[in-house]
């Protein structure tokens, strides 16, 4: 069995380099684009389900896959949320930096350690238990492969749980947005089989039946 998982396309807060947290902004013209591309990577291919964030930019990224894959099933989950980031969201890295720049080094160098400040702010190890429970949850028993479309955060500590390593890790990821990354299991082990590919974006690379 193996769980595909994309990064959603980009928004216009990905290019202004804001902070989107659990803000609902929808995908750009080049977010659309690059997530009828990744769909097109999946054009029939069989999946047992499409799981999904259901803030729009993910779930639209994965309603594309879906529409384009053989599949039946489209679930979503809150516990695929991205990181709320407090009193962050809406922010740019400068615009925090004025504000807390003894927080965004830690977040920078340990980020492990801080939590999000303000109503709602998270923990990165809060991410990982509900990103982690939502997968029990919402992964088919089939045995078949299905896909995950989530948020780079979530990405990012869904793949620190997969190697069983810390999450001081947390930035040696790279997660680019409609990035594919693949974990198989086989005999219980988890092992991650691609990351962060993003060649189908510029190669117009044929999809996984190809």
């Amino acid at each position: 069995m193996r769980l595909f998982m994309v990064r959603h396309g980009e928004t216009a807060w990905n290019r202004e380099g804001r902070l989107q947290g659990q803000r609902d902004i929808p995908l750009d013209e080049t977010g659309l684009r690059q997530a009828e591309l990744t769909a097109g990577r999946f054009r029939g291919f069989p999946l047992d389900a499409v799981l999904s964030s259901p803030l729009r930019r993910a779930e639209a990224t994965g309603r594309r896959i879906f529409e384009a894959a053989e599949c039946e099933s489209f679930v979503t989950d809150p516990g695929f949320m991205e990181i709320h980031h407090g009193d962050w969201e809406g922010m740019t890295v400068r615009e925090i930096a004025q504000k807390d720049a003894s927080l965004l080094e830690e977040w920078h160098s340990c980020p492990e350690r801080v939590r999000m400040p303000g109503p709602g702010g998270e923990t990165l190890a809060d991410v990982q238990r509900r990103a982690v429970s939502a997968l029990d949850r919402a992964m088919p028993n089939s045995g078949k492969d299905a896909l995950l479309v989530t948020h780079g955060a979530v990405l990012k500590v869904l793949i620190c749980h997969f190697l069983d390593v810390p999450l001081s890790y947390y930035w040696r990821l790279r997660i680019p947005n409609c990035g594919v990354s693949c974990v198989e299991f086989r005999d219980g082990m988890p092992r991650v089989a691609l990351l962060s590919d993003v060649g189908h974006l510029r190669e117009g690379r044929g999809n996984f039946l190809s």
